[in-house]
């Protein structure tokens, strides 16, 4: 059923604000996707879109009427009510709110594979979040936990910085230590610690059983009582005078090696 056209021109519409809110995180249970590729992703998804917004820029013509089949609300806007409602400096012609799927504990186990939950720990920039989703899903993994203190990956640059793998890849947000630790211990993973001090590296630890892989902000890195409950601590030998890496890059070799271990 096609939805309801409207057209906006006024740059006082409530929607205006809507669009503004969910970027930023405070429309609940809601995330902004702009942009042609990403509001492809979101519908390939099969998440629920709820508003979708176009201007004239907007010159797929296939994914208009894709977009007034499946929302709820189909937008006509100006060039200019558009570019209030963007989080983007070029806004690109489109731009949807879509629903967060509601995610329960077991979502992030997997019945056909082994589980490989990745926790992000004080990870606060919000484009290295996303970064760090898009390497989850492309390794394998088979969730993610956000901890309390880092970037929400439900807000806009987290979702771009994911390029849609926030639609696909099971999330629980804000979690603090005892809650990534009691989550281990309720479905009985081996919790196993990125961290420079490590006493094995990565290929050396075991890889194979179901884990949750902690990685932390390379300033501020892996709250204490996470290295105190860890089953492994593991490290990525780096030659000198380098100490660190990008969190997203750090889980990449980490979560690689995990996958060739276990084919």
């Amino acid at each position: 059923m096609t939805a309801p056209r409207k057209e906006i021109s006024s740059s006082k519409n409530p929607a205006i604000q809507r669009f503004r809110d969910a970027a930023v995180g405070t429309l609940e249970g809601v995330m902004l996707a702009e942009g042609a590729r990403l509001v492809v992703e979101a519908l390939d998804a099969g998440l629920v879109v709820l508003e979708a917004a176009v201007s004239p820029r907007l010159g797929d013509a296939s994914l208009r009427d894709r977009l007034e089949q499946v929302a709820r609300s189909f937008l006509e806007c100006s060039e200019e009510v558009l570019a209030r409602m963007s989080a983007l400096e070029t806004p690109q012609g489109v731009a949807v709110l879509v629903q967060r799927r509601e995610v329960a504990e077991q979502d992030l186990l997997r019945r056909d594979r082994v589980p490989l939950v990745v926790v992000a720990a004080g990870v606060r920039d919000p484009g290295n979040l996303g970064s760090l989703l898009r390497t989850a899903e492309a390794a394998g993994a088979t969730g993610c936990l956000t901890m309390r203190g880092g970037a929400d990956p439900f807000r806009d640059k987290a979702v771009r910085g994911s390029m849609g793998s926030i639609f696909r890849l099971p999330v629980l947000h804000a979690l603090d230590a005892q809650g990534v630790i009691g989550f281990c211990e309720r479905h009985r993973l081996q919790l196993v610690v990125a961290d420079a001090g490590g006493d094995r590296t990565h290929t050396q630890a075991d890889l194979r059983k179901p884990m949750a892989l902690v990685v932390g902000a390379e300033a501020a890195g892996v709250p204490e009582p996470l290295l105190r409950a860890a089953h492994v601590r593991v490290r990525v030998p780096l030659a000198e005078p380098v100490d660190s890496l990008n969190v997203a890059v750090a889980a990449g070799v980490l979560l690689f090696e995990a996958q060739r271990q276990r084919q």
